[in-house]
C-alpha cells in the first residue's frame, strides 16, 4: 500500500509539468487573440499578422521561463546546499548549476532570436520584410526594446559559461548576481518605464521582476532535490519556503505600485490586462498557499509551486506586449515623458524638503538597512554585549542621508537639473558611504548570527565571511583598484555619451545612483573600513590614499566650470522646463559642487582615520606591556643577552 501511494504521488508530479504548459499556451494564446491588431493600432505601427505576434510572445515567454529558471537554479544552490571545506558545491548544488547551465542555453538561443524578431514588431514587419528591406539595424537604433535583448543575450552567455565551469560557492553566487541583473532589461523598457510615474513604475518593476523570476527555478530544484533524498532535505524544504515567501510578499507589495500605476480599477473585469493581472494574482496566491503549510513539505507541492509560479511569470510577458490601460487616449506632457512628474517650480529649500518621489529601490533599501541594524544591536544588548553608539548613530545617519538624497525633492529635482543631480552624486559618492563604512555592519552581523552547525548547511554567517575573503572583494577593496574606479567614474560618466544615454531613463538613475553607493562604499572601506576583509595599507599610506583622489575632484569641478557645451544637452533641452534656465550656469554650478564636496568629506575622514590609529596604537602598547608583564621585558633581555654575548667573544 505504502509503494502505490509513493507510485501514485509520483505520477501526480510527472504531471504536473504538462498540465502546466498546457494552460500557460492557452493563456497566452487566448490573450494574443484577444488583443488582435488593438495595441499596434494604439502605437501607431502595422499589424505584422496573427502568426508573427503569436511567435513573438511564445518567444519571449521561453525567454523569461528559462532566465528565471537559470536565477532559480542558482539562487537553490547558493542559499539551499551544503559546502565542502574547499568552498565548493555539494552534489545539490551542482544539480542546481546544470539546470542553470541547460536552461542558459535555452536563454541565449531566444535572447538572440529576440532581438530581429522583436524588431520586426516594433517597425510592425514580419521578420522575413524585416531582412528583406534590410531595417534590422536602424529599428534597434531606434529602439530601446532590441538593445534590452542585445544585453540579456551577452549576460545569458556569461551565466551559460559560468555555470559550465565553476563549482565554487563563490563563483555561483556571481553568477545568480549576473543572471538577476539579466532578467530586468526586458521588463524595465516595457509599460512600467513609460510614462506618468514610471519613477515609481520603474522601481517597483525591478523589485517585482527578481521576485517572480527567482521562483519557478527555485521551487523545482528543491521538489528534485525532495524526490532524491526525500526527508533528508529538510533544510532546503525551509529555506526554499521562505525564500518563496520572501519572493511573494516583495512581489506583492511592488506588484500593488504597478496595479495603481498602469491599471485603473474600471479596467480590471473590461480589459484583457486587467484579465491576466487577476491571474497572476490568483496564481501568486496559489503558490503562497503551497508554501505557507505547516511542517515538511512534499516534492508535489514544491513541484505545484513551481508550475503555478511559471503560469503566472509567463501571463506577465502577456501582459508586458500589450499597451498599459492607464496610458489609453491619454496625452503626456515632456516631463512625464522623461521624469513621470511634473516640476512646475524652481527649486529652493522648502520645495526640496517638501518634494517627495520616493525610490523605491534605494529607499526602501535605507528602511530596510535602519530596521535589520536595529534587530542586530537589540539581539547583542539581550544577550548582554555592547555595541557602540557612535556606530549605530553614524549606520542610522548614512541611511537617512540616503533616503534624502535619493527619494526628497533633491533627488527630484536631481533627475532634471545637472547642479542637483551633481549634489546628488556627491552624496552618495563623498558623504554617505562614510557614515555607513563607521557604521561597521559586517562586524554587527557576524556578532549577532549564530554560526552554522558543524556538518550542516551554511547561513548568512558562513555566506558574509565567504564573500569577504573572496577573490572578486580582494581584487575590488584593493586600494588600487577602489581609487581607479572612484576616478574613472567621474570622468567616464560626464566626458563620455554614456552620461546622455542614461540619464533619460529612470533606470538610467537608480544604475547610476548604486554605482555611485558601491564605489564609494569600496573606497572608504579601504580608508577607514572597520569591518574584516582583505589586508588594508597602514594608516599612513591610507591618509595618502585619501589626499590622492582630491586633486582629480578638483580639477573635474574646474573642466566641468570651464566648458562651454552642456553634458546632456538633448536630454535638459527636450525637458522643457516651465521655468527658464541657463543650462551652460546650471553646469558651472553643478561643477562648483563638485570642487568643493570634494574637501567637506575630508575633516570627518581624518578625524575617523586618526582616531584610528590611535587606537591602534595604544592597543599595541597595552599588549605588549602585558606581554612583558608576564614574560618579562623580552627586547631588554634580548638586548642584554646581545651584550654577554659580545663580551664572552671578546674575552
Amino acid at each position: 500500500m505504502v509503494d502505490g501511494n509513493v507510485q501514485g504521488k509520483r505520477s501526480t508530479i510527472h504531471l504536473v509539468p504538462p498540465i502546466a504548459v498546457v494552460v500557460l499556451l492557452a493563456l497566452v494564446i487566448g490573450s494574443v487573440v484577444e488583443a488582435g491588431d488593438a495595441p499596434y493600432r494604439a502605437a501607431g505601427t502595422a499589424y505584422p499578422g496573427l502568426a508573427d505576434v503569436l511567435g513573438y510572445v511564445l518567444l519571449r515567454v521561453v525567454a523569461a521561463l528559462a532566465g528565471a529558471t537559470a536565477l532559480g537554479a542558482l539562487v537553490y544552490a547558493v542559499c539551499c546546499t551544503a559546502v565542502t571545506a574547499r568552498g565548493r558545491l555539494d552534489v545539490d548544488g551542482y544539480s542546481g548549476l546544470r539546470l542553470a547551465e541547460r536552461a542558459g542555453v535555452v536563454w541565449l538561443l531566444s535572447a538572440l532570436a529576440l532581438i530581429p524578431v522583436t524588431a520586426a514588431n516594433i517597425g510592425g514587419l514580419t521578420v522575413s520584410g524585416l531582412f528583406r528591406i534590410g531595417a534590422l539595424g536602424a529599428l534597434i537604433d531606434a529602439s530601446e526594446k532590441p538593445k534590452a535583448w542585445i544585453v540579456v543575450a551577452v549576460l545569458a552567455g556569461v551565466v551559460t559559461l559560468g555555470a559550465r565551469t565553476v563549482l565554487s560557492w563563490n563563483g555561483t553566487a556571481v553568477l545568480a548576481v549576473v543572471a538577476a541583473v539579466a532578467v530586468l532589461p526586458p521588463a524595465l523598457v516595457g509599460n512600467a518605464g513609460e510614462g506618468p510615474n514610471h519613477d515609481y513604475g520603474t522601481g517597483a518593476m525591478i523589485v517585482f521582476q527578481l521576485a517572480v523570476s527567482v521562483l519557478p527555478g527555485l521551487l523545482w530544484c528543491v521538489a528534485d532535490q525532495l524526490r532524491r533524498n526525500g526527508s533528508h532535505a529538510h533544510t532546503a524544504d525551509r529555506r526554499g519556503a521562505t525564500i518563496a515567501l520572501l519572493c511573494l510578499a516583495a512581489a506583492a507589495a511592488s506588484g500593488l505600485v504597478l496595479w495603481l500605476i498602469l491599471l485603473p480599477w474600471t479596467d480590471v473585469l473590461t480589459t484583457g490586462y486587467g484579465l491576466l493581472a487577476l491571474v497572476v494574482v490568483v496564481l501568486g496566491g496559489g503558490v503562497a498557499l503551497t508554501m505557507r503549510r505547516r511542517g515538511p513539505r512534499t516534492a508535489l507541492l514544491f513541484t505545484c509551486g513551481a508550475a503555478l509560479s511559471a503560469v503566472a511569470l509567463g501571463a506577465t510577458v502577456a501582459m508586458a506586449v500589450r499597451p498599459a490601460p492607464a496610458f489609453a487616449d491619454r496625452s503626456f506632457t515632456a516631463q512625464e515623458v522623461f521624469l513621470g512628474f511634473d516640476l512646475l517650480d524652481r527649486p529652493n529649500p522648502l520645495r526640496l524638503m517638501t518634494l517627495w518621489r520616493f525610490d523605491i529601490v534605494l529607499g526602501t533599501a535605507a528602511l530596510a538597512a535602519i530596521v535589520l541594524y536595529a534587530l542586530g544591536v537589540l539581539r547583542l544588548r539581550r544577550r548582554g554585549d555592547a555595541w557602540s553608539p557612535w556606530r549605530a548613530a553614524s549606520w542610522v545617519g548614512g541611511c537617512v542621508a540616503l533616503l534624502i538624497a535619493t527619494s526628497s525633492g533633491v533627488g527630484a529635482y536631481g533627475s532634471a537639473m545637472f547642479s542637483m543631480h551633481m549634489l546628488t552624486h556627491m552624496a552618495l559618492n563623498m558623504f554617505v558611504p562614510v557614515l555607513l563604512v563607521l557604521g561597521a555592519p559586517v562586524t554587527l552581523l557576524l556578532r549577532a548570527v549564530a554560526p552554522a552547525e558543524r556538518g550542516q548547511v551554511p547561513g548568512v554567517r558562513e555566506w558574509v565571511l565567504s564573500v569577504l575573503h573572496s577573490r572578486p572583494t580582494a581584487v575590488l577593496a584593493h586600494p588600487a583598484t577602489a581609487l581607479t574606479l572612484f576616478v574613472i567614474s567621474l570622468y567616464g560618466l560626464y566626458f563620455t555619451p554614456l552620461f546622455e544615454s542614461l540619464i533619460r531613463y529612470h533606470w538610467g538613475h537608480v544604475l547610476m545612483n548604486v554605482h555611485f553607493l558601491i564605489v564609494g562604499y569600496l573606497y572608504y572601506w579601504g580608508i577607514i573600513g572597520i569591518d574584516p576583509g582583505p589586508r588594508r595599507l597602514p594608516h599612513l599610506g591610507r591618509l595618502g590614499m585619501l589626499f590622492a583622489v582630491m586633486p582629480f575632484h578638483a580639477f573635474f569641478g574646474v573642466a566641468v566650470m570651464s566648458m562651454n557645451s552642456v553634458i546632456g544637452s538633448r536630454f535638459y533641452t527636450n525637458l522643457q522646463l516651465p521655468w527658464r534656465i541657463d543650462l551652460l550656469a546650471d553646469q558651472r554650478v553643478g561643477g562648483g559642487i563638485a570642487w568643493v564636496s570634494g574637501e567637506i568629506p575630508i575633516l570627518l575622514v581624518v578625524g575617523a582615520l586618526l582616531t584610528q590609529w590611535v587606537a591602534q596604537d595604544r592597543r599595541t602598547a597595552v599588549r605588549i606591556d602585558r606581554k612583558d608583564e608576564e614574560y618579562g621585558d623580552s627586547d631588554l633581555v634580548a638586548y642584554n643577552a646581545m651584550l654577554e654575548q659580545l663580551a664572552r667573544s671578546r674575552r
